[in-house]
């Protein structure tokens, strides 16, 4: 499922103490874009694992169908964005990290898409309080959709977005294409996970793992060209 967000410009980044957040830029998303509502679930990628196009997930074996998947790497989520375009005729892909935190902000310009605290049952986090404290991801849309309608986008699990690590923002383009470059030795995570604290889900916080690593609080959500 599938949320449809408009062209528009927004200030991506931070002045926080994380240079990898400098500097806070203007960025505008040139044209319309698709986003997934929910991360892909471990049902969605099993879809894919059973007509060949992915690989199994083990350590997801035993979580519920709703739970989003974990587990997989970068290059794995190339794998399932290349056979979802294939079976659906529609040119899917990995959101870039500029579409990503314009849709994870929802219009807002706060830490967190609700404000700059850190509330109680708002996110799937370590020590974000109830409803959510096992040592697992919740089921995708277990907490409450942004002003755009994307659930989890603060918690959950990290996810992949199409660009190479750079560790500042200077020199980042300024219109939400993806930044990529000849060598790509890293690529990025946004968003935080259930394992993580209130200061990882903040919508500006950035990460990186290499794109062939799977670790266990990384997954991702999909997008296209609205076209």
């Amino acid at each position: 499922m599938l949320v449809s967000l408009p062209a528009g410009s927004f200030t991506m980044g931070s002045s926080a103490s994380d240079p990898a957040e400098k500097p806070p830029h203007h960025v505008t998303i040139g044209q319309p874009f698709a986003i997934g509502r929910y991360e892909v679930t471990v049902e969605q990628w099993n879809a894919c694992a059973d007509a060949g196009g992915c690989q199994r997930v083990p350590t997801v074996a035993d979580s519920a169908k709703t739970a989003p998947v974990r587990d997989v790497s970068w290059d794995d989520a190339q794998q399932y964005v290349a056979w979802l375009s294939k079976t659906t005729g529609k040119p899917y892909r990995l959101p870039t990290e500029a579409e990503w935190e314009y849709a994870a902000r929802g219009g807002t310009a706060s830490a967190y898409w609700w404000g700059d605290q850190m509330r109680k049952g708002n996110a799937n986090c370590k020590d974000c309080g109830d409803p959510w404290s096992q040592d697992a991801p919740a089921a995708v849309g277990t907490f409450a959709a942004n002003p755009y309608g994307l659930h989890d986008v603060n918690g959950s699990v990290w996810e992949w977005v199409a660009d190479c690590w750079h560790s500042t923002y200077k020199g980042a383009p300024a219109d939400g294409r993806a930044w990529n470059g000849n060598a790509c030795g890293a690529r990025v995570i946004r968003g935080g996970s259930w394992r993580e604290g209130a200061s990882y889900m903040v919508s500006s916080t950035r990460f990186k793992y290499s794109p062939s690593v799977r670790q266990s609080q990384n997954g991702f959500r999909v997008a296209r060209d609205m076209k």
